[in-house]
Formats: C-alpha cells, sequence, structure tokens
C-alpha cells in the first residue's frame, strides 16, 4: 500500500505528464480518481467484461503492460432492432518505464482480418459477433501481440470525459463539414461543422471530429483520434481536472468497462504505479505499414500484409530506436520491406524536392487570412509541389484563451496532391503559450529566427516560431506527409504580410 505522500503526489504527476488514454477510452477518467481507488473498483467489478476474456489475455501483472482501448456505441436504432453495438476505436497502449517512448497502434475499423470462428472480414466486425473478447482474440492472431488488460468506453463516456477535463484544443487540419438535408436515408451519414484551425473542442464536437471518416478514409479517422490524444495529453496540465472528481466517478461507473483483472484493487493499483512511472514520456505513433484500401465484392477494405502486421507489432512491443530528437525504427526491421522507387517531383531551386515557389498564392491566402483581424498574419511563399490552397478552409477568426481571453487567430490551410485527407497548415493565434507549443523537442536558429520543432511519431508534425505576443506554427498533415526539409523550407519562407499588401 501507498502512503499518504505516495497516494496523491504520483498522481499529480501523471496528471501533468502522461494521460496518454486520455477521452478515447475515457481511462483518464478511471486514473482521475485515483484517490478514491476503492469506489473506482467496485464501479469495475460491477461492469467488469465476462465473456471468457480473462483467458484470452496476459494475466502477467508485473513489469510492462499492455492495454487495449475500446471505443463503443450502440444506438437507439440498433437498441430497437436488436443490433449488436459496434467499435470504431482500437487502439493498443504500451506501457514500459524502460523505454523513453510510450507505444501507442491503432487499427483502422476496415482492417481485413482473419476472425475466430468467422472467416475473414473487417476488424470491427469482430466486436459485433463477440465483443472485447473476440477483439482481443483477433488482434492475437492478426499481429502476435497479447494484451495485459482491456478497457471499454461508450461514446457518451468520451463525450463526459472530454467535458471533464475542461475539453481539448485541437489543430483542425481542414474544414470538416456534412449535412444530410435533401439526402436520402442510405447516403446519410454522421452531421459534422467543425472549421480548420487551432480551436478548443468539447464533447459532441470532440466526438464528432475523431470519429469523422467519410470523404476521406478510416487510416485518417486513426490518425485524427491519435493526435486528439497527444493534443489533450498537452494540455492536461492547464485544466480543472483535480475540480471535476466526482463527475469522473459517474463517467467511470456508467461508461467504462474492463477486464476482471483491471477490476481487482491490487492489480489497478498496481497498473497505476506503472502509469506514474511511465509519465511524462513522449508517444511513438506506430504505423502500419503499406496500407492498401481495395474494393472486393462491393466490400471497402484497409490491407496490409502479415509482415507489416508483424512489424509494426515489433516495434510496438520494442519501442522506437532514437536519434537525436527524431524517434526511428529499429534497425533490424528496416530491410524487412522492399524499397520503394522514389517519385521524382518539381523543385524550385533552392528548396527542398517536392517544394516550389509561390509567393502570390500564398500572399493571395493572407489577404483571405487577414481580414478584418489585428493579429500580423505571416503567410508562406514556397509550397509542395502540386499541393492547392483551400479558400473554403482559410480564414481569420476569434477564439478563447485557456484563461478566457478573446483573441484573434488565422488558419492557412493547403491539400496535398493525389491525397484525400492530407492537409498541411500554417497558423497564427495571438497567445504566447498555447498547450499545442509546450515542450519541443529542440530548437534552431535559421535566419535571425528561432524555431521550436516538434517531432511526433518519429516524424516532424509542428516547426513554430513566436513574435511580440503571439505564436505562428506550420502543422504537418495527419498521416505526416511532409519530411523535415520540406517543413523547414515552408517555416522558413513565412513573411509578414505589409498592410495593404
Amino acid at each position: 500500500m501507498f502512503d499518504e505522500q505516495e497516494k496523491f503526489a504520483p498522481w499529480k504527476r501523471f496528471l501533468t505528464g502522461s494521460v496518454v488514454m486520455v477521452l478515447i477510452a475515457a481511462t483518464v477518467a478511471t486514473l482521475a480518481a485515483f484517490s478514491q481507488r476503492e469506489d473506482v473498483v467496485a464501479a469495475f467489478e460491477q461492469n467488469a467484461i465476462g465473456n471468457g476474456l480473462s483467458k484470452y489475455l496476459d494475466g502477467a501483472t508485473g513489469g510492462p503492460q499492455t492495454i487495449l482501448l475500446l471505443g463503443s456505441d450502440r444506438r437507439k436504432a440498433d437498441r430497437k432492432y436488436g443490433y449488436p453495438a459496434r467499435s470504431d476505436t482500437m487502439m493498443l497502449v504500451r506501457l514500459n518505464p524502460n523505454k523513453p517512448v510510450t507505444t501507442v497502434m491503432s487499427f483502422p475499423r476496415d482492417l481485413k482480418v482473419q476472425i475466430p470462428g468467422h472467416g475473414v472480414g473487417r476488424i470491427n466486425e469482430a466486436y459485433a459477433y463477440g465483443g472485447p473478447t473476440l477483439v482481443v482474440r483477433t488482434i492475437e492472431e492478426a499481429t502476435g501481440i497479447r494484451a495485459n488488460h482491456v478497457a471499454n468506453v461508450s461514446f457518451a463516456g468520451f463525450r463526459r470525459g472530454v467535458d471533464a477535463i475542461d475539453c481539448v484544443y485541437t489543430d483542425v487540419d481542414r474544414k470538416y463539414f456534412n449535412s444530410n438535408t435533401g439526402a436520402y436515408v442510405r447516403e446519410q451519414f454522421a452531421t459534422i461543422n467543425i472549421k480548420a484551425g487551432y480551436q478548443k473542442l468539447c464533447g459532441t464536437r470532440a466526438l464528432d471530429y475523431v470519429r469523422f471518416r467519410h470523404y476521406d478514409s478510416d487510416v485518417f479517422r486513426g490518425a485524427r483520434q491519435q493526435a486528439f490524444l497527444r493534443q489533450a495529453k498537452q494540455q492536461v496540465g492547464v485544466t480543472g481536472l483535480f475540480a471535476s472528481a466526482k463527475d469522473i466517478k459517474k463517467i467511470i461507473a456508467k461508461n467504462v468497462r474492463v477486464d476482471k483483472g483491471l477490476a481487482n484493487g491490487a492489480n489497478l493499483q498496481r497498473f497505476l504505479t506503472l502509469a506514474v512511472k511511465s509519465a511524462g514520456k513522449p508517444v511513438y505513433q506506430v504505423e502500419i505499414p503499406n496500407l492498401t484500401t481495395p474494393t472486393q465484392g462491393g466490400v471497402a477494405y484497409v490491407e496490409a500484409s502479415n509482415a507489416s502486421l508483424k512489424k509494426a507489432a515489433r516495434v510496438f512491443m520494442k519501442g522506437p530506436k532514437q536519434k537525436g530528437a527524431v524517434a526511428t525504427e529499429p534497425a533490424a526491421e528496416k530491410d524487412a520491406e522492399p524499397k520503394r522507387k522514389v517519385k521524382r517531383v518539381k523543385t524550385s531551386k533552392g528548396l527542398p524536392r517536392g517544394t516550389v515557389y509561390a509567393k502570390t498564392e500564398g500572399r493571395n491566402q493572407a489577404v483571405l487570412a487577414g481580414f478584418r483581424i489585428g493579429l500580423p498574419v505571416f503567410y508562406p511563399t514556397a509550397k509542395i509541389s502540386g499541393a492547392s490552397y483551400q479558400d473554403g478552409s482559410t480564414r481569420p477568426y476569434r477564439m478563447q484563451t485557456a484563461d478566457g481571453k478573446r483573441v484573434s487567430a488565422y488558419r492557412i490551410v493547403a491539400k496535398m496532391p493525389n491525397s484525400n485527407g492530407d492537409y498541411y497548415g500554417i497558423q497564427g493565434v495571438y497567445w504566447d503559450d498555447p498547450p499545442i507549443l509546450k515542450n519541443p523537442s529542440e530548437s534552431r536558429k535559421v535566419g535571425g529566427r528561432t524555431f521550436d520543432l516538434y517531432y511526433e511519431g518519429g516524424k516532424l508534425g509542428l516547426v513554430a516560431f513566436k513574435r511580440d505576443g503571439a505564436s505562428y506554427w506550420v502543422s504537418n498533415t495527419l498521416s505526416r506527409k511532409l519530411n523535415e526539409r520540406q517543413m523547414m523550407a515552408i517555416a522558413k519562407s513565412l513573411r509578414l504580410r505589409k498592410k495593404g499588401g
């Protein structure tokens, strides 16, 4: 047992450093009641996942742990007609305090797999056929990974969990919009109206954002979910989570189910202690390489070879090697896949491959972005070759900071060529310490300007600088299509829009 000092101080460290399981599975809500562990255990015991799940889990309670996080929903229509619940989110998290990172791997819901007892199908069908138990078996068969624990949260729990931590500031890459007005029932899907730019997303809007997959793909949805998790982790230290303990406990009781092993008080204590020891570590997003999206017999799948799944599993379990500030795959894995030919693309002299000068296009975006706002606008004079600026997403706007101030902001959005879901952007906001810019990986001084660099999943995710109380940054695409040289080239190309220009 912990003494009183150990009982509370480690929990505070965990809150401010390592809420990697935020919201997708409301495991954060579980941990938020650390000082009231007995109440949490009682709720877990009452709603523990049965159906033979325990025999398919690794029962070891010491050392590193792998937890499977599931986000599921059973809508009114499903209950009315007796349809099973569905899972939109399947994510493995590996907690290992001996490694420099916490690894996370998401599974696209349309991933084509062998489902034990049911043949070939989409991985989310495993949940409909046999709930968490069959999902665990399916993932182990596909990857060889045997989870230690499972946490299953309803979408209502996700919404309430987001609200309980005072929402999440999110770097939204583009405009997300759908209205079902005038559409046939079979052509309808979830409505959404979220504009591009850094902003605060609460309950329902946050759920709409992380669940969206139409007009791009399931792969991009997984990337959105992981980006949301990273940003939630970054801002937890500025939320009023402690003041929400009672609400969070209710969320746990109503919306979170775990395996019987985690519903045990001693095991939960050990798991929380492990989480504390993993606090502060960056999140490494393990990608399943070489995914394809074929349609077979009228059914759309996401496909990965057995070699690709096993490779991702090895990186997930072992963790990546670190090279400076950038996480890279273990050297032994590099030759596992055949080398692909590099396509030559148009390049402007003095810029890295795949980047061109486009000053006029950038200045035109600055006019849209700077309309009637007091914030100085920096615009890019270079862009990715073939990328197209999105006039319908680029915008000026007002937003509220964590301390309640209303400030000016803008977003410039560019769409990558030959992609339905890759958008990069330039963000400006009159806020000198937004949560997204906490803890840069490194800083570089180039041409009289100091840039902060933020690496995510082994790739450069953001390049930022600050000026006169405002923050500016270049955001990579959800799937990190821009390489480091391209990101730096666009950041260095940013120029201040002159008045009247």
